[in-house]
């Protein structure tokens, strides 16, 4: 089922390497005086002022010392390397814009990650993997459904789970609150293959 020594993981970055709410939330705090809390985004068109958050990070991400300031999710660095025996391409749906500021970004916290591929949003099932770790089920459902041996890990946050299908899909999904069980996963997953 999975090539020769290792899997091929494709690692969004936003909620799975970059902790880019936390900091998001921090700007919004600053640009409009409105203080939220990770748990107040409760799903992934989250909504303040009657703005969605996606067009506040999108703007945000368009200047290259705000991407250098996100911070990182607890754990990640230490995951992935734990994970380097494993072919890891980073895959992200960032606007182009943001492209240069977050190779920057990842080669400064994560320089082993080099393989980086630009997915637009709704489109992460194309990427050539065995399995996908990232923060939104609708990414996941996606790229589980268009092949019964990938697996997906959805990393857990309030925003994570919005209504779609993924329980049909329990035994290709792993749901991890943080990157050790993430870690477990990926070893389960190894440990099924024939």
């Amino acid at each position: 089922m999975y090539g020769g020594h290792g899997l091929k993981i494709a690692v969004d970055i936003d909620g799975v390497l970059a902790d880019q709410v936390s900091a998001v939330l921090k700007e919004i705090e600053k640009d409009y005086g409105q203080t939220y809390c990770k748990s107040d985004i409760n799903r992934a068109h989250w909504s303040f002022a009657g703005i969605e958050i996606w067009t506040e990070i999108a703007r945000l991400l368009a200047d290259p010392e705000y991407v250098m300031r996100v911070p990182l999710i607890e754990g990640s660095q230490k995951a992935i390397k734990q994970l380097c025996r494993h072919d890891l391409l980073v895959v992200t749906a960032r606007r182009p814009n943001a492209e240069e500021a977050t190779k920057r970004w990842l080669n400064w916290h994560f320089p082993s990650l080099t393989k980086y591929y630009h997915a637009r949003t709704g489109t992460k099932h194309n990427i050539s993997s065995d399995v996908l770790i990232d923060d939104l089920d609708m990414n996941i459902v996606e790229f589980v459904r268009s092949d019964p041996n990938r697996r997906g890990i959805l990393f857990l946050h309030p925003w994570s789970l919005n209504g779609t299908d993924i329980e049909d899909y329990s035994d290709q999904v792993y749901y991890c609150p943080q990157w050790q069980s993430a870690v477990k996963a990926i070893d389960d997953i190894m440990g099924d293959q024939p």
